[in-house]
C-alpha cells in the first residue's frame, strides 16, 4: 500500500476510535447531569490539607521563559541538587515518599510542572511542547544556581526528563527514571505492539475538547479515586494513598485551568509532534524502576529503554502499580540509594 494510503487509513482509525471513546463519554455524562440535576459536573470548594502547606518549604522561580514555576524544597542549599519530576494526573507531592528520605543528602527539588498546581498554566496547546517543558528542567537547574544534578521523574514527567536528558546532557548527573519509556522505545511500541496501543487509549480520548475534563471531574473527582485506588489500575499497597491525600488531589485539580492544561500536554504531544532527537541514545547513566503491574505502560517499554541507554540498570518491582513510587516507596528508595552509591563509587576510582 503506498505511504500516503498508509497515513490516511492510519488517521481515519485513530479519529474514528477518538469519536468513540469521546461519544460514550459524552453519553455517560449527560446520564450522569439528568441523574443528579447537573450536579455530577459541579466542582466543589475545598481546601488544601494543612500538612502540605505546613510541613514543606514552598518556592517560586521565575524562568527565563516566562513560567512562574512552583516548587517545594528540603534539605541544605549547600548539598547536590536533585529535582523530582511528577507525572499525570499528579503534582509535587507525589514524591512525598522520596522528598523525605533523600532531604539529608540532596537539595531536593519537586516541582509542579508548567500547567499543573501552582505553577503558570499557559492557554496554547502548543505551550506544551516536551521541548518547552524540557527546557523548563533544565531552566530551573541553572535558576537554582547549579550546573547539574541528580533529575528524577515518573510518567509525562518521564517523557519530559528523557528529552531533558537526550538534549541537555550536561546538566544531569545521573537519570532516575520510574515508569516511562524513552521516547524512541514508546514510538517503537505504539508502532509495532497492539497491547501497547490498547493500553493507551486514553491519548485518543484526550484529543477531545473538553469531554475529557469533564469525564475527570465527573461525581467529585470519581476518575481520580479510581486511577490511584481502583482495584485494577490503583495502588496495591492502598495504606499509601491516604484519604487526605485524595483530597489534595482533588483541591490540585479543582484549581482553574489546571486539568485542562495537563491534558494539553496530550493534546500537544499528538497535534504538534516534535520527534527531534528520539531516536537518540541516553548518554547519561540511568536507573530505571517499573512497577509490573502498570496498566497504562507495557513492561517491553523497559526492556526497550535499556537498550536506548548507554549505561543502564532495570529493576522490576514485583507487585506494583504505575504510581510505582508511591506504592512500593521503601523498596524504590532502596534501588535509587544503591544506585547513586555505585555512581559516586565508580567516580571516586576514575
Amino acid at each position: 500500500m503506498p505511504r500516503f494510503l498508509t497515513s490516511l487509513v492510519s488517521n481515519l482509525y485513530t479519529k474514528t476510535l477518538q469519536y468513540y471513546y469521546s461519544s460514550v463519554a459524552a453519553l455517560y455524562l449527560s446520564w450522569r447531569w439528568i441523574r443528579t440535576g447537573g450536579n455530577a459536573l459541579a466542582i466543589k470548594e475545598r481546601q488544601m490539607p494543612r500538612k502540605l502547606l505546613d510541613n514543606y518549604n514552598h518556592k517560586f522561580i521565575l524562568l527565563p521563559s516566562g513560567i512562574n514555576m512552583h516548587y517545594v524544597e528540603e534539605g541544605d542549599p549547600s548539598l547536590p541538587l536533585m529535582v523530582m519530576v511528577h507525572g499525570y494526573p499528579e503534582f509535587w507531592y507525589s514524591w512525598r515518599f522520596q522528598i523525605e528520605h533523600f532531604k539529608h543528602r540532596y537539595r531536593v527539588v519537586a516541582v509542579d510542572q508548567r500547567g499543573y498546581g501552582d505553577s503558570s498554566k499557559p492557554s496554547n496547546v502548543q505551550d506544551y511542547n516536551v521541548m518547552l517543558l524540557a527546557k523548563d528542567i533544565d531552566d530551573l537547574i541553572h535558576g537554582l544556581g547549579y550546573e547539574k544534578a541528580v533529575v528524577m521523574a515518573h510518567d509525562w514527567g518521564g517523557a519530559v526528563a528523557w528529552r531533558h536528558a537526550l538534549n541537555y546532557p550536561q546538566s544531569v548527573d545521573r537519570l532516575v527514571m520510574c515508569n516511562c519509556p524513552h521516547p524512541a522505545a514508546f514510538s517503537h511500541l505504539l508502532k509495532t505492539s497492539s497491547d501497547q496501543r490498547s493500553h493507551s487509549w486514553y491519548m485518543l480520548f484526550f484529543q477531545t475538547a473538553g469531554i475529557p475534563e469533564a469525564t475527570v471531574i465527573a461525581d467529585d473527582f470519581d476518575m481520580l479515586e479510581k486511577m490511584f485506588w481502583g482495584k485494577g489500575f490503583g495502588l496495591r499497597n492502598k495504606e499509601n494513598f491516604t484519604a487526605e491525600d485524595m483530597e489534595a488531589w482533588k483541591c490540585t485539580f479543582s484549581k482553574p485551568d489546571c486539568l485542562r492544561s495537563a491534558i494539553n500536554y496530550y493534546r500537544c504531544l499528538y497535534q504538534y509532534p516534535d520527534n527531534r532527537k528520539i531516536h537518540e541514545k541516553c548518554t547519561v547513566k540511568t536507573l530505571i524502576v517499573w512497577g509490573e503491574e502498570d496498566l497504562a505502560l507495557i513492561k517491553e517499554g523497559a526492556t526497550l529503554s535499556e537498550q536506548w541507554c548507554e549505561d543502564a540498570t532495570l529493576h522490576f518491582i514485583p507487585g506494583a502499580s504505575h504510581w510505582v513510587q508511591q506504592d512500593a516507596p521503601q523498596l524504590v528508595n532502596q534501588h535509587i540509594d544503591n544506585f547513586l552509591k555505585s555512581s559516586h563509587s565508580s567516580r571516586a576510582h576514575m
